[in-house]
């Protein structure tokens, strides 16, 4: 054998070494590639699967946004009555704010009265019917109007 041959057959003898080292990893590496290939085989029928559950509960969302519209707009003419009531109080409110605030001034008018002309006591009370029943007709018209207006 010449030195070529001798060459041919160390290289020869050094493949044959490394294919039985790599013979155990390889097949475990054969091993992996066949586990990650059913792997990805069940991935279409597993997202279909979430797809499938995915679509029913969006189906189920909608559904549940329609009824809650629908209640929304069942209810909404009962807010517009409780806007309206509210309104309507606040402006007897303002009415009856009004009326006793006129009032008031009319009290404090005749007090008024009562102290330039210098009354107190029985005197002073007297006067104070007397100017009261003055402006009777006056008080009769605003209590007829306030009347008229609560109802």
């Amino acid at each position: 054998m010449d030195w070529l041959g001798i060459g041919v057959l160390v290289i020869g003898v050094a493949f044959l070494i490394l294919v039985i080292v790599l013979i155990s990893p390889l097949a475990k590496l054969a091993t992996v590639l066949d586990s990650v290939k059913k792997s990805t085989d069940r991935i279409p029928k597993i997202m279909d699967d979430n797809s499938k559950e995915a679509h029913t509960a969006l189906k189920n969302v909608n559904v549940t946004l329609e009824n809650v519209n629908q209640q929304i707009n069942a209810v909404h003419p009962l807010f517009n009555i409780v806007e309206d009531a509210g309104l309507a109080s606040r402006e007897v409110s303002l009415k009856w704010l009004d009326k006793s605030t006129a009032l008031k001034e009319q009290s404090t008018q005749a007090q008024a009265f009562t102290e330039r002309q210098k009354y107190e006591g029985l005197y002073g009370v007297l006067s104070f019917a007397f100017y009261l029943f003055q402006n009777k007709e006056d008080l009769k018209e605003a209590s007829e109007n306030l009347k008229k207006e609560l109802t």
